[in-house]
């Protein structure tokens, strides 16, 4: 699939009418004859049965980080409520054809050493930059989800040459808060424990989110439920708090490097004002519409976010094999 320079639409059957000027690409339907949806708890087994745990002692806190693959480099940039398992399903994909990197926030392990009232958002950028220096890897892509999505604009934004292709996805660089954010941002400063004991958790979510999983990955649901309220509550005040204070706009004129921007069309977390105003802010930016999609396609459909993804950073030369080499593609050499 070659990705077009203008915005393009990528179908399930859309429920809304694509964006002007978008043209559909079709993935198979469920009733076409494909393989029926991974388990997802046994994807996560195999994530973490082949990943490499590792860990880097920066200067605010102990970032653990999971490699998987051994392609060019791709760090995975979180949202902001997750662990590394709700990602398992993109990644043993993407594994295929990269290195793939994520890894977790301060205060994610109430061990890492994190003082969270002395880190601020540009922080993340330089911790970005430290593991990169420490894993020695020059170059890279980034892919941010959401929340990641804002730590992604600022490094892109601050050192461009570092990083050919990045991608974005439910991406904002401002946004007002949900009233679940609120309550965190309130419980968080005074409340132990994690994200499972905040009350209406699940309701929220389940406005927010449970339409988006199609009747036959039911089973999802309550797997994502169980992950994101495995936050720390003290680590979602955090962040939540970052982006209470967070407006990227003025860095983005920066920003001329290569970039996606992915968008579920029914995404009720990041609503579609923010795409739309981070397209106007990035002229040059490319981006695909995913109409049936909401907030957490990684979940929901997995196997077409790693294709998007894969496609768009490395692409298949025309009738060829795809490459696993770095130095097949121009700019990722080490810098």
């Amino acid at each position: 699939m070659a990705m077009p320079a203008a915005e393009e639409t990528i179908e399930p059957p859309p429920v809304s009418p694509p964006p002007p000027g978008a043209s559909p690409v079709d993935p198979p339907s469920a009733g076409s004859g494909c393989r029926p949806p991974a388990d997802v708890r046994r994807e996560v087994e195999r994530y973490e049965a082949a990943a490499t745990v590792g860990a880097w002692q920066g200067p605010r806190y102990r970032m653990t980080y999971r490699i998987l693959g051994d392609g060019p480099p791709l760090i995975w940039i979180p949202g902001i409520a997750a662990t590394h398992r709700v990602y398992a399903l993109v990644l043993n994909r993407l594994a295929e054809r990269f290195r793939t990197i994520q890894y977790a926030y301060p205060g994610d392990d109430p061990s890492d050493g994190a003082r969270l009232g002395r880190i601020r958002h540009e922080h993340l950028a330089d911790d970005l930059f430290g593991l990169i220096d420490h894993l020695r890897l020059g170059r890279a892509f980034l892919a941010g989800l959401s929340f990641g999505s804002t730590v992604v604009l600022r490094a892109i934004a601050r050192e461009p040459r570092r990083f050919p292709r990045s991608i974005v996805q439910g991406a904002f660089a401002r946004r007002k808060f949900s009233m679940a954010e609120r309550l965190a941002l309130a419980l968080g400063r005074c409340v132990p424990g994690t994200a499972a004991g905040l009350p209406l958790r699940e309701r929220v979510l389940t406005y927010n989110s449970k339409p988006d999983f199609p009747a036959i990955l039911q089973d999802r649901w309550p797997f994502y439920l169980e992950q994101n309220g495995l936050t720390p509550i003290r680590a979602l005040a955090h962040r939540t708090s970052l982006v209470a204070g967070l407006d990227l706009r003025p860095t983005l004129e920066n920003i001329h490097a290569s970039l996606l921007l992915i968008q579920g069309r029914e995404d009720r977390i990041v609503p579609w004002r923010y795409f739309e105003e981070l397209k106007s802010l990035l002229p040059h930016a490319e981006a695909a519409v995913l109409p049936t999609v909401g907030h957490i396609p990684h979940l929901t459909h997995a196997e077409l976010l790693a294709r998007v993804v894969g496609e768009w950073l490395l692409p298949c030369p025309e009738g060829g094999p795809c490459s696993r080499d770095a130095g097949s593609r121009p700019g990722l050499a080490p810098a």
